[in-house]
């Protein structure tokens, strides 16, 4: 029974080391910057706690029964490492839908997926003494005033579209709101997965000197992307990962953001 036992046991190891080893180490990039809820600490050092998004695409790889390599990249340079090869996956919103060597899931008639994508809320955050209602329409509070926005943020142009003077100075969340809360800029806008992401951030940090607008700039959503070349290599197991998405990965990140927003 025991020689029995052993080569189940054995067995299993097996049939997980080849699952293992069939999807191998995946090599996933996001972005250096400090901005808290989703990923914390600047620079290529994965800090720990190392932010929700980072445990989540952890659980990604997991799913698959993949390793994974986190490597942390400026902005503008993870779409151009995901398209060359140096990385196998980064996080893009609907402006890399068509980008050349850059792929997302797709669903039945051929558009982005958004069964396997993360929602995408662009909210705006205001100084409280300025007094703007908080059903006021971002689009219209941001004629003529100074915007801060990320480095590279795609929504910049349509703000630019709807009237705003965009501000990219600024490369990190928290420099955003230090600007905001000296009258360097007039609004913060910034994109969340939920709107409430960064509530208890800016709460604690500037006690009701700073405030979101209810209303969104914009909802759209994220993909987790893939290059030509690694779909074409591993199309099946790129799939399972996506698919998780589609299923348990909500799921499972917005537990994730709760244990960072919440305590």
């Amino acid at each position: 029974m025991k020689c029995i036992a052993f080569i189940a046991a054995a067995l299993l190891a097996l049939a997980a080391n080849t699952v293992h080893a069939a999807c191998g180490t995946i090599r996933y990039a996001y972005p250096d910057q400090h901005r808290p809820p989703y990923w914390l600490g600047n620079g290529p050092t994965v800090p720990d706690p190392p932010g929700a998004s980072v445990e989540w695409i952890r659980e990604f790889a997991a799913s698959g029964g993949c390793a994974i390599e986190l490597v942390r990249l400026p902005v503008m340079r993870l779409r151009s490492s995901l398209i060359s090869g140096a990385v196998d996956f980064v996080p893009v919103d609907i402006t890399a839908d068509g980008q050349p060597g850059i792929v997302i899931p797709r669903d039945a008639q051929g558009k982005p997926d958004t069964k396997r994508a993360t929602t995408l809320v662009v909210a705006a955050f205001v100084r409280a003494k300025d007094g703007y209602p908080h059903d006021l329409d971002p689009m219209e509070m941001v004629r003529g005033k100074r915007v801060g926005v990320m480095f590279g943020s795609s929504y910049a142009v349509r703000l630019e579209k709807a009237g705003a003077i965009v501000d990219q100075g600024a490369p990190t969340v928290p420099s955003n709101f230090e600007k905001l809360q000296l009258g360097r800029i007039d609004a913060f806008v910034v994109p969340l997965l939920t709107a409430t992401d960064l509530d208890k951030y800016v709460t604690d940090r500037y006690k009701g000197q700073l405030v979101r607008l209810d209303k969104p700039v914009l909802k759209s959503y994220n993909w987790i992307a893939t290059n030509t070349a690694y779909y074409e290599a591993h199309r099946h197991d790129v799939d399972t990962l996506w698919n998780w998405l589609g299923t348990e990965g909500n799921k499972r990140f917005n537990l994730l953001l709760r244990k960072y927003t919440e305590n």
